[in-house]
């Protein structure tokens, strides 16, 4: 599973440094950069572990980089608020939203919401089963009368139209903020 993360400076990068920076934790990083202090780049591999560890010995500048499934307006803004929250940290989306949440801030709501909000119903019903059933396909099934096959049919169209792959914890744990957040009416 490719990630993506995104990442923000306080000054102008410096490319070629920065990237061999990088990609001494992930050699098949690709870089996109979107102006002179923020992009992002790919990996297979997944370094978020290794790279908040690095990133605290990276003095030359302040960065902060965010684990995300797409470069949509929310991991857009999150990036921004987690530059803020997190300096020279490596994040995942479900921590800035919870640190907002924290503050009172509701701002980010709207925007999970519409990373949703066209999803086919059956699509989400199956995801938020797979969600309660402790990520277990076969529960999944049981819970939602169907097959296996269906079940595997559903998630992968899940994941394909979301990009959002929710086997992984990470990613299952923002579907299930939504879900929290949505029930209570945000």
């Amino acid at each position: 599973m490719k990630r993506l993360y995104l990442f923000l400076a306080n000054r102008d990068i410096e490319t070629l440094r920065f990237e061999s920076f990088f990609r001494e934790l992930a050699s098949d990083a690709t870089f996109t950069y979107d102006g002179t202090r923020s992009g992002y780049f790919e990996s297979e591999k997944d370094i978020a572990f290794e790279l908040n560890e690095k990133l605290s010995t990276f003095h030359e500048i302040s960065v902060t980089v965010i684990v995300a499934h797409k470069n949509w307006p929310l991991e857009k803004k999150l990036l921004q608020e987690a530059f803020g929250f997190f300096p020279n940290q490596c994040v995942y989306l479900t921590d800035v939203i919870m640190k907002e949440l924290t503050f009172g801030n509701f701002s980010s709501i709207p925007l999970l919401n519409q990373e949703f909000r066209n999803i086919d119903k059956e699509l989400m019903s199956t995801a938020g089963s797979f969600l309660r059933s402790g990520l277990s396909g076969l529960k999944t099934a049981e819970m939602e009368n169907i097959h296996r096959n269906t079940f595997n049919y559903r998630l992968n169209r899940f994941i394909e139209i979301t990009g959002l792959d929710i086997r992984d914890y990470h990613n299952a744990l923002l579907l299930e903020l939504y879900f929290q957040l949505a029930s209570n009416g945000r």
